[in-house]
């Protein structure tokens, strides 16, 4: 019996059947979500600008792909890389067959990994808590805007969030789906009827290491799960399920070792030293010393390398919504009474809530004690919002059942809160759209007040909008003349955010020589706003009252036309 269930024993029929009927509701209510969704993402894919990860991954993909290809020769880059390619070849695979350039190709690349990161997490949901929590899991995620935004341009973030994920539904599907058998299979007959699970276990643990190694994590939770799952059966003198958690011991290591080939099909780099090179590349990413950028932390530039320990805590409160943080924290408050009362009754323990919460907790735990170099607010952890999301709808879809069941009077103004929560997301994301990543909830005083303490806009996608307002501007003002000219224009930055979005007739002009340029186009990062106040606004990507980035034209002074008060 699991705990999204306990709360089922002891009721009539006809309570019973309410429940029934909402689960059906939300396995219906979940499918609509999941087209909806599905048609958004593709109709405002080129909505989302190019990002300062996407060229280096474009490489890396061509690289992996060009040793297939050249007789399995590794290019000196390739054996440097200290990721794996998981998404960057498939991406480079289909940009042979695309009808889109690079860019686009991958943007479309990531949403329908995206997707599948989603149907993860309803898959999860649904595992550990039935229809009700599947379809609360979907609605967290979405309507987390610091997430949502990055499902159309971050080739390594929503790729890794979207392993982690099906790697927490395969372990929770292999470990905490056993029971003690009926009729129990010999050993090795036992063993080779789960091949499938095995396989399918061995392919998104590869999957998840293959764009990140650290997503080697997910096998250490497998064996500690069994080992626990091991220690409670023997709690409750289940011999028979001790004999079969020993075979799932043994197809877990062979799952994990067959893993670990499926990431180096993608990592050719660490062909030479399967064991060692995974190794240095994680100790190395723990600790980037390599890369030391100030990032912000309620108003205070600080170093990357040195950031204080509740840097990601911070990052998390403030941007995450807050019916999220409160479900979660009520999650898991009720899971530390729901097992605190198992122990003393002698009665079986949520392994797979726990193991969310270990997936929630342990990663920053780990960043915290070993001082990673941590920038750029929770991007680098955005894979952690999945298991989060199941974790908090596993609560209130175990308090939703239970009003259900016992005051079903109240059900529905829970279900009334839970729709202004959807009205209220769905709402932020369209205001935000689409940079939706920028999102900072309420209780830390919005985007505006979070503008000048927090990171903000800092992957450079709103550049494509920014360029945009420039490209109208000129035309607009100086018609006659805007074909016959180059107009240079500098800015913060990468130039490929420059020759990227802007025609042919312009031209980057690099910051050592910004005052030889016509215009001045830049996002709020490194403090950029702030330079060149004097000149004439001209442009401005603003949301919730914030600027994130603005176009200055260079050649005249604030007070002369248009946009002078600004």
């Amino acid at each position: 019996m699991s705990w999204s269930t306990a709360s089922c024993s002891g009721t009539d029929g006809s309570r019973q059947a309410l429940v029934q009927r909402a689960e059906r509701c939300a396995d219906g209510l979940s499918l609509a979500c999941f087209l909806l969704l599905s048609l958004l993402m593709i109709c405002t894919v080129g909505d989302y600008g190019l990002t300062f990860d996407e060229q280096p991954h474009i490489r890396l993909g061509e690289r992996v792909l060009g040793f297939y290809l050249n007789g399995f020769e590794a290019s000196a880059g390739l054996q440097r890389s200290v990721y794996g390619a998981g998404f960057d070849l498939l991406a480079a695979l289909l940009r042979r067959i695309s009808p889109w350039d690079e860019f686009r190709t991958n943007h479309v690349l990531c949403i329908f990994v995206a997707q599948l990161g989603l149907l993860g997490t309803w898959k999860l949901g649904r595992l550990l808590g039935g229809p009700i929590a599947g379809l609360l899991s979907l609605l967290l995620l979405v309507l987390t805007p610091v997430y949502y935004g990055h499902q159309f341009n971050n080739p390594k973030d929503i790729p890794f969030a979207a392993g982690y994920v099906w790697g927490l539904y395969a372990i929770a599907r292999l470990v905490t789906r056993s029971e003690v058998p009926a009729a129990p299979l010999p050993f090795w007959r036992g063993l080779a009827a789960r091949w499938r699970q095995g396989c399918a276990l061995a392919l998104v643990l590869g999957l998840g290491m293959s764009v990140r190694n650290a997503g080697a994590i997910l096998i250490a939770y497998l064996l500690a799960l069994l080992a626990l799952r091991a220690l409670d059966a023997w709690r409750l003198r289940q011999t028979p399920l001790l004999r079969e958690l020993a075979q799932l011991a043994l197809l877990s290591v062979a799952s994990s070792a067959a893993g670990w080939c499926v990431m180096l099909l993608f990592w050719p780099g660490a062909l030479q030293s399967p064991l060692e090179r995974p190794a240095e590349a994680f100790e190395k990413l723990s600790r980037y010393t390599t890369y030391d950028s100030p990032t912000l932390l309620r108003g205070e530039h600080i170093s990357s390398n040195r950031v204080p320990w509740d840097y990601l805590p911070s990052y998390f409160a403030v941007q995450l919504p807050e019916w999220l943080i409160v479900c979660w924290l009520g999650s898991v408050l009720a899971l530390l009474l729901h097992t605190g009362h198992g122990l003393w009754r002698r009665r079986p323990i949520a392994w797979g809530a726990w193991l969310l919460v270990a997936a929630v907790l342990l990663p920053p735990a780990y960043a915290i004690v070993k001082g990673s170099t941590l920038y750029n607010g929770l991007r680098h952890f955005l894979f952690l919002i999945p298991a989060i999301s199941v974790l908090a709808a596993l609560g209130s879809g175990t308090l939703l059942r239970w009003l259900l069941l016992y005051r079903p009077r109240w059900a529905a103004p829970f279900v009334a809160l839970v729709l202004l929560f959807v009205v209220d997301q769905a709402h932020a994301l369209w205001r935000l759209h689409p940079h939706q990543h920028v999102f900072f909830n309420r209780a830390s005083g919005g985007l505006q007040a979070a503008a000048e303490r927090y990171e903000t806009e800092y992957y450079g996608s709103v550049y494509q909008e920014l360029h945009a307002q420039l490209r109208e501007t000129i035309w607009n003002e100086r018609r006659e003349g805007y074909l016959n000219r180059t107009w240079r224009v500098a800015g913060c930055g990468s130039k490929l955010f420059f020759t990227r979005n802007l025609p042919l007739n312009f031209q980057y002009v690099a910051m050592r020589d910004a005052r030889k340029a016509d215009f001045y186009a830049t996002y709020i990062r490194d403090g950029c706003l702030r330079r060149y106040r004097d000149r004439q606004l001209i442009g401005e990507v603003a949301r919730d009252g914030a600027a994130l980035a603005v176009a200055r034209d260079l050649k005249r002074k604030k007070g002369r036309g248009r946009g002078g008060s600004r």
